[in-house]
């Protein structure tokens, strides 16, 4: 498992890189975390399915973001996939067909998350009434800060059966992007950059078709 992590360095009194940098003061980037299932094979799959909104959550409930800011977020994922070889399923009616599933998150307020995905935010259903459920392959656990942008990619090429509770759905690429949220509203800039950067750190993501 190899886990990437870019910080931003600042030069407050000595010069260094801290560990964990304060993200109040990064006014110039945001710091970016990608995870992945060493075991899968990224060339082999073609497809993918991108939903057309981002999950908005907060500590109780979740909204979707589906504006114009959104959408240029969402395009700059795409883009990107789209460079590595990987081609969209924009029809909801087909995503069944992916090979692979992306969604998009955003953290609108401070919550805490502890190995998994959490509970009643992206239903598994919405990617196939077979699905029981999802899982990593590697441990999740972690506080996200508001202005938290999150990545997931879920393999949907095995399929599961229809009829079988127990089939679940592997994540197998992970990206956390946090920093500084300004005058209480979003910064669209870093968080395309911040897409960028979780893409650039991870090289794998490459279709051989």
């Amino acid at each position: 498992m190899k886990k990437i992590l870019v910080l931003t360095c600042m030069a407050l009194g000595m010069m260094s890189c801290e560990k964990d940098p304060d993200l109040g003061q990064l006014d110039t980037n945001m710091v970016v975390y990608t995870d992945y299932d060493s075991k899968t094979d990224f060339g082999k799959f073609q497809t993918y399915f991108l939903p057309d909104s981002i999950l908005e959550a907060g500590s109780h409930h979740a909204t979707y973001w589906k504006d114009e800011n959104a959408q240029k977020i969402i395009a700059a994922v795409e883009a990107e996939m789209n460079s590595r070889g990987y081609r969209r399923i924009t029809d909801p009616a087909q995503k069944a067909d992916a090979d692979l599933g992306v969604q998009l998150s955003y953290i609108a307020q401070q919550v805490n998350v502890t190995t998994g995905w959490w509970g009643g935010w992206w239903d598994y259903g919405f990617w196939g009434p077979w699905w029981g459920g999802w899982y990593y392959p590697y441990t999740v656990n972690y506080s996200y800060d508001t202005n938290s942008l999150v990545m997931e990619m879920v393999d949907l090429s095995d399929g599961g059966k229809e009829g079988d509770e127990k089939a679940q759905l592997p994540v197998v690429w992970y990206a956390h992007s946090s920093g500084y949220q300004y005058y209480s509203g979003y910064n669209i800039q870093l968080m395309t950059e911040a897409v960028d950067q979780a893409f650039e750190q991870s090289p794998y993501i490459q279709s051989n078709n």
